[in-house]
C-alpha cells in the first residue's frame, strides 16, 4: 500500500478504535464490535499482509482470529455480568429477559442511556410485581447496575488487548 493511502486509512482505523473504546463507557454501545470492525477494515485494505509472505500472512490471520475471539468473549461477558448481578440478588430470569428487551428497544428509540434506564425500570417493575417487595426489586436493580459497572471494566480490558494486538499487527507484521 502506498504511503498516501496508508496514512488516511490508518487515521480512519485509529479513529474507529477510539470511538469504540470511548463508546464502551455506554452500556448499550457495541464498542468491542466497532474496534473489531476497524481491525477488519485494516485487514481487508492490507489483504491481511498476504503480500509479505506465507508466515506473515498466517500470523496476521491468527492475530485477527484472536481479536475476533476477544470481541465475542467481551460481548458475552457483558451480558453475563449484567444478568449475573441481578440474578445473584434473586431476580427472576423472565424479569432479566424483559429488561434486556427494554434495553434494546430503549436503546433504539431513546439513545443508549435511555436503553439502560428502560432496562432498570422494567427490571424494578417486574421484580416488584413478582415479589411484591420493593426492597427486593431495588436490590435486584442495583445489582444489575453493579454488574453493568463490572462489565465496563471487563470490556475496557478486552478492548485494550484488542488494540494492543492491532499495534503488534501494524508494527511487527505490517511494517
Amino acid at each position: 500500500m502506498s504511503p498516501w493511502a496508508e496514512i488516511p486509512l490508518l487515521v480512519v482505523v485509529i479513529l474507529g478504535m477510539l470511538i469504540g473504546l470511548f463508546g464502551l463507557l455506554l452500556v448499550f454501545f457495541p464498542g468491542l464490535t466497532v474496534i473489531w470492525a476497524s481491525n477488519l477494515v485494516w485487514g481487508i485494505a492490507t489483504l491481511f499482509n498476504y503480500h509479505k509472505g506465507p508466515w506473515t500472512f498466517a500470523l496476521t490471520i491468527a492475530t485477527f482470529v484472536v481479536i475476533t475471539m476477544l470481541m465475542l468473549l467481551g460481548n458475552i461477558l457483558d451480558n453475563i455480568f449484567m444478568a449475573g448481578g441481578a440474578r445473584s440478588k434473586g431476580a427472576s430470569w423472565w424479569a432479566i429477559g424483559l429488561s434486556w428487551v427494554a434495553m434494546i428497544a430503549g436503546g433504539i428509540y431513546l439513545t443508549p442511556i435511555g436503553g439502560l434506564a428502560a432496562a432498570l425500570v422494567v427490571l424494578f417493575l417486574a421484580e416488584w410485581i413478582r415479589a411484591k417487595d420493593h426492597h427486593l426489586a431495588l436490590t435486584s436493580m442495583f445489582s444489575m447496575v453493579k454488574g453493568a459497572g463490572w462489565a465496563v471494566f471487563a470490556r475496557l480490558g478486552i478492548a485494550g488487548l484488542m488494540i494492543s494486538l492491532f499495534a503488534v499487527w501494524y508494527f511487527m507484521l505490517y511494517r
